[in-house]
């Protein structure tokens, strides 16, 4: 009898305003995914162009091109049971309602994120998604780094040694280990893959190592290189930055910190051993200093866009503690 109470109960709280239940249930899809619901006429036209340029621009730093996103294709008609579970999924309707774009979470599973792209026509719906590129973008990497943390938390690796050097914390998976345990001033961390090595530094250097001036892009290549052909083992070279590949400097933040992002390519001098690298140097007030802590990957075999998210997604996860604390 009890138990019949008790799910009685649980119908009338997930039951909306409309008498009609709502049970929201895990959400499901491969990280970096997103399910595009938009008429196949649309899709195969200018509208379904501008959103590939957009969501399936290559990413940054990469040696070859991949998108930051896959994207996969259905009729709105198709839009139903276990697909509106997908975690990601963007939705064009052709309507005389407001244009606009609207953004929606958990709606049918959790975590999701959902935006709506609504226009009277194709034209218009083309102008929502020129005038909003950006804002969805990141509404989609935001989402999907969130998802990547909590998942690695689950299985974090112990950090103190971290914390109480550097007065940080930040999430990583057990699957990294101490490289150079010995060192309490240069932190790097390894993880072996199939296909070769995902590697983490993290340091510091003074503030006037990177002026913020309009020679920024070449103080983070000297401190890069001083740091990498010093501290990184390599046989019969030197660990550096691509000389042939300009790398990307943008302003950014971190934990609410100023700092500079950098994507490029990293090499051996004198071999040929190269890969993608993503680098943040945070200003950190309390020191007066940056720490820099760069994630790099060698792997050049393998298709490389979601393990260079694994490294952003530990990245951005620093949190700075007050000396004080």
């Amino acid at each position: 009898m009890k138990s019949i109470l008790y799910i009685f109960i649980l119908l009338i709280t997930l039951t909306s305003c409309n008498d009609a239940p709502v049970i929201v249930t895990d959400s499901a899809g491969r990280m970096n995914d997103i399910l595009l619901v938009i008429d196949n006429d649309l899709w195969e036209n200018e509208v379904g162009d501008s959103i590939r340029q957009i969501l399936a621009a290559p990413v940054d730093g990469l040696v070859r091109e991949e998108p930051q996103f896959s994207l996969n294709q259905i009729e709105p008609d198709s839009f139903a049971g276990l697909l509106m579970k997908n975690r990601n999924y963007l939705k064009v309707e052709v309507s005389n309602k407001e244009p606009g774009v609207s953004v929606t979470t958990g709606l049918y599973a959790n975590p999701q994120t959902g935006v709506i792209i609504r226009g009277k026509d194709a034209a218009g719906i083309i102008e929502q998604i020129v005038n909003n590129a950006q804002q969805i973008k990141t509404i989609f990497n935001d989402g999907e780094i969130k998802e990547k943390q909590r998942l690695m938390k689950k299985v974090g690796l112990n950090v103190d040694q971290i914390k109480e050097r550097f007065n940080i914390e930040l999430i990583a998976p057990r699957s990294y280990r101490y490289a150079a345990p010995d060192d309490k001033d240069f932190f790097w961390l390894r993880r072996n893959i199939k296909e070769g090595t995902m590697d983490i530094m993290i340091y510091e250097v003074g503030r006037h190592k990177i002026p913020q001036d309009s020679n920024v892009v070449a103080s983070i290549t000297k401190v890069r290189d001083s740091v990498g052909s010093l501290k990184v083992p390599v046989d019969n070279g030197k660990f550096i930055t691509e000389r042939a590949f300009s790398p990307y400097v943008n302003e950014s933040q971190v934990d609410g910190k100023f700092a500079y992002e950098t994507k490029g390519l990293w090499e051996v001098s004198g071999q040929f051993m190269s890969g993608p690298f993503l680098n943040y140097a945070i200003y950190n007030e309390e020191k007066n200093n940056w720490l820099v802590i760069e994630g790099y990957i060698f792997a050049p075999s393998a298709k490389q866009r979601n393990y260079l998210f694994e490294l952003e997604s530990i990245l951005k996860s620093v949190k700075f503690i007050s000396q004080e604390d």
